[in-house]
């Protein structure tokens, strides 16, 4: 099930990321990503509960530019976008108190 906010972005969709008024949260991950599937159900089940918050993930072999710009080589990759600019990269599996916390750190 899709969470409410949770949106498909590739290289042509990217300014809807950087155009976002607040928060964004960008996973960058691929089909083969076990840890990135996981961490997709849980942004799916955080975007109810962030309503304010743009949800979006990003597949490696889709998004080569996202990937270059924000300099993410291996997935997955949580971006935490901010009015247009990068306040947070992390890197690697994240448990869903780890998403919160960085969600939270950064509204």
């Amino acid at each position: 099930m899709q969470g409410q906010n949770l949106t498909h972005i590739n290289d042509a969709k990217i300014n809807e990321v950087l155009a976002h008024a607040g928060l964004s949260v960008l996973l960058i991950t691929s089909t083969w990503d076990g840890h990135g599937i996981i961490m997709r159900t849980l942004l799916e089940g955080l975007s109810n509960r962030y309503g304010k918050v743009f949800f979006g993930v990003a597949d490696v072999e889709d998004s080569p530019r996202i990937c270059k710009v924000f300099n993410v080589t291996n997935p997955p990759g949580l971006l935490l976008v901010k009015d247009g600019e990068l306040i947070e990269r992390a890197m690697g599996p994240i448990g869903g108190s780890g998403i919160v916390e960085l969600i939270e750190r950064n509204s």
